[in-house]
């Protein structure tokens, strides 16, 4: 029995041995897969470890603060801007309505984010790219406190040709020198499906379907109004604007260009077909209640946009040319002032007499007006030119001019029972036309690599053919409804810059 007890101890004692030795062993470690440099698609490409794909991240993180303007540099001189007109707390407020509630500057902290990923197929590089972040306002929204939000600019898949997602329209050429973005010329993000053929030696066309949404300023059928009670105290008043009778979207733009990419520079033509589609109003032509028909047609815009280099000036010296034309398709022109919104008015009234007596200008636009019988659309003609030099290598300035004019063919906005209480109003119906003219000045230093903190300043000018005119159209002087529209306002606006590029 001891023996046999023994035997087992010592067989215990054996493998506990053999057990320590094995763990003594030195085993294989899994191979580490470091991050390798990918440089077939230029600097700050990796690849993603385990695959084929090679990833660039990138951003910046921006501060602004404006004057005189909101969003990015954009002067109060449109409905795009009505944060500008519209102080946080109660009171009379809202486009085109500038009292002395109004905010005399704005500011804006963004974060944004870029991830580019390429991979090689057998059908060329298959790219999609993503640009999101956030944004601190220190007015958020209209009447609407500081806060912050989520900011969206880009998100596209790019293979065998065809671009699909949310990027920069078809139609522009997406160069600015400037820190806004100026009211003539187009400069546009939206969602397109697209193909680019690739001709060799720099020449490329495109043909895309882009978001109608994204285009759409909207047709105008009644007066552009705003509700009061209180009398001269002007009670509720909360800015004038007109009723959008815009059918619902059912055809997406068709854009095209043709474009040619060299040393010295970029040249491109594009065009645009635009659906301009209004609801019937009620009691014209058999129509019963809103939104039973509708009417429809096409507006159309085309562009030219020239940039050319000028390396014998100053390396990085350049000047950049842009035309466009439109009917019913007021977007192509510019106007809004943003990437991302459509201007329905131009302009400022002050309002710090009374209404009567307002001084400054509102004009609405839209694609089309209501004519009586039809929606007649609006058309316009934008140029614009931009001139960028630097001084040194670290320290440049760009030199901004443009002009923009609609023009508002004869319409049936304002009813017999409204001129009766408004002669004025007659000459709206009439036709008119309304302009607005820019000129912008910045100045950009860099004291280290990728970092800008940079001034820049814009004169602004809504100029028409109406004058100034305001007063009541229904109602009583005591509540009901008041319109404006003509004259003539200019506001001077800029602001400081601080970005880091990353």
């Amino acid at each position: 029995m001891r023996t046999s007890q023994s035997l087992s101890a010592v067989t215990i004692l054996a493998l506990s041995s053999v057990s320590a030795f094995a763990a003594d062993l030195p085993v294989k470690a899994k191979a580490v897969e470091y991050v390798k440099v990918c440089s077939a698609y230029g600097a700050g490409f990796y690849y993603v470890p385990g695959t084929d794909t090679c990833l660039r991240l990138g951003g910046y993180m921006r501060f602004d603060t404006y004057i005189n303007a909101v969003g990015t540099f954009n002067p109060m001189i449109s409905s795009v801007a009505n944060t500008g007109f519209t102080a946080p707390g109660a009171g009379v407020q809202g486009f085109p309505i500038l009292t002395n509630k109004a905010p005399d500057y704005l500011t804006r902290a963004r974060t944004v984010i870029d991830l580019d990923a390429r991979t090689a197929t057998d059908y060329g590089v298959l790219r999609s790219f993503t640009r999101i972040g956030g944004q601190w306002d220190s007015q958020a929204s209209a009447s609407g406190p500081a806060g912050g939000s989520l900011y969206f600019e880009r998100a596209f898949i790019q293979f065998a040709g065809f671009t699909f997602g949310y990027t920069q329209s078809f139609f522009d050429t997406g160069i600015d020198y400037m820190f806004t973005t100026p009211y003539a010329g187009s400069n546009t993000w939206t969602s397109a499906l697209a193909y680019t053929a690739q001709f060799g030696n720099g020449f490329s066309a495109t043909l895309a379907l882009e978001d109608a949404a994204n285009r759409t300023t909207g047709v105008q059928f009644a007066p552009a109004t705003g509700t009061f009670s209180g009398g001269a105290a002007l009670t509720g008043l909360s800015g004038i604007g007109y009723t959008n009778y815009q059918d619902g979207q059912q055809a997406p733009e068709i854009v095209a260009n043709l474009r040619l990419d060299q040393a010295w520079g970029t040249a491109m033509l594009s065009g645009a077909l635009h659906q301009v589609a209004g609801i019937t109003p009620v009691g014209t032509g058999g129509t019963t209640y809103l939104g039973e028909n509708a009417t429809d047609s096409w507006g159309w815009a085309v562009g030219g946009s020239l940039e050319i280099k000028l390396p014998m000036l100053a390396p990085g010296d350049s000047i950049y040319f842009q035309a466009n034309y439109a009917e019913g398709a007021l977007n192509y022109l510019g106007l809004s002032g943003n990437f991302q919104a459509r201007a329905t008015g131009l302009g400022s009234i002050d309002l710090n007499s009374g209404f009567a007596s307002a001084s400054g200008a509102y004009y609405p636009i839209a694609d089309a007006i209501w004519n009586g019988t039809d929606y007649a659309k609006e058309t316009g003609w934008a140029v614009q030119g931009q001139f960028r030099h630097f001084w040194m290598p670290n320290l440049r300035s760009a030199l901004y001019a443009g002009y923009v004019k609609v023009d508002v063919p004869a319409n049936a906005t304002y009813s017999a029972a409204n001129i009766a209480l408004l002669p004025a109003a007659a000459l709206f119906n009439a036709g008119y036309s309304v302009n607005v003219t820019q000129v912008g000045l910045n100045t950009i230093w860099s004291p280290v690599k990728n970092l800008d903190l940079g001034l820049e300043v814009i004169y602004s000018k809504v100029d028409g053919s109406l004058p100034a005119t305001a007063g009541i159209i229904s109602g009583t002087t005591t509540a009901g409804t008041l319109t404006a529209f003509g004259g003539s306002t200019d506001v001077w606006a800029g602001g400081f810059r601080a970005q880091r590029n990353f």
